[in-house]
């Protein structure tokens, strides 16, 4: 994949830093799908602590800790806005969105750090040492086969609004919805857990659905 030529230096020196960069998420996907993309987000793997992560993009640029909780850094390279992130578990302890315990944890594997995404289509990474795409979930497969999968069914329910992320997705990139998504979003309708959502967030997904599909209401679950 082709990174923005202001990025390079700030890969370079993580690598030569012993630091194991991977792009992830929608600006790969995109790639894949040779579809252009701002989006830019770079899971490093390696460290200890997210001020270390700090401390070596901080020459590079403005550094703003704001997703500090999450274990997320953005770097602002001129126009350019970068998120740097360690990898990390999470898991549920309340209701909504801000509801999660997350552990930063720079010796998980790809797999393992990549378990808590919601699509398998999502949890690709391009590993920026060995020039090369991890896969553990078949996201690639299921890209080239216009199929919408989830990664894990019990990571997937403890954030509802993935549901509704897999309708815009599945409007957007024109995938079919895999049998065990739709199983699963039956239950969890059946179970009011769309019920927690605030219409904020309900409403960023039906903006991304009607502003970024060609056919909105044509391949929705």
């Amino acid at each position: 994949i082709k990174l923005p030529s202001a990025l390079l230096p700030v890969i370079d020196h993580l690598l030569a830093k012993k630091c194991r960069p991977v792009v992830v998420g929608g600006y790969l996907r995109d790639s894949l799908l040779n579809i252009p993309s701002k989006d830019i987000d770079i899971e490093v793997f390696g460290l200890k602590e997210l001020d270390q992560l700090e401390q070596l993009l901080i020459p590079f640029g403005k550094v703003n800790s704001v997703g500090k909780s999450f274990g997320v850094v953005k770097l602002q390279c001129g126009d350019l806005e970068t998120d740097f992130s360690l990898p990390r578990r999470e898991k549920k302890i309340a209701e909504g969105h801000k509801g999660f315990s997350v552990t930063l944890d720079g010796t998980l594997s790809f797999a393992e750090a990549a378990r808590r995404r919601d699509f398998t289509i999502n949890a690709m990474g391009y590993d920026l040492a060995e020039k090369k795409v991890l896969d553990p979930f078949n996201g690639r497969v299921d890209l080239k086969k216009k199929r919408l999968d989830i990664v894990d069914p019990q990571t997937f329910i403890e954030d509802p609004l993935r549901l509704y992320r897999a309708v815009q997705f599945a409007a957007r990139f024109e995938l079919t919805p895999s049998k065990r998504l739709l199983d699963l979003g039956r239950q969890m309708v059946e179970k009011k857990m769309l019920d927690e959502l605030p219409k904020e967030r309900v409403f960023e997904e039906f903006k991304k659905l009607l502003l970024k599909a060609e056919d909105p209401l044509s391949d929705s679950p």
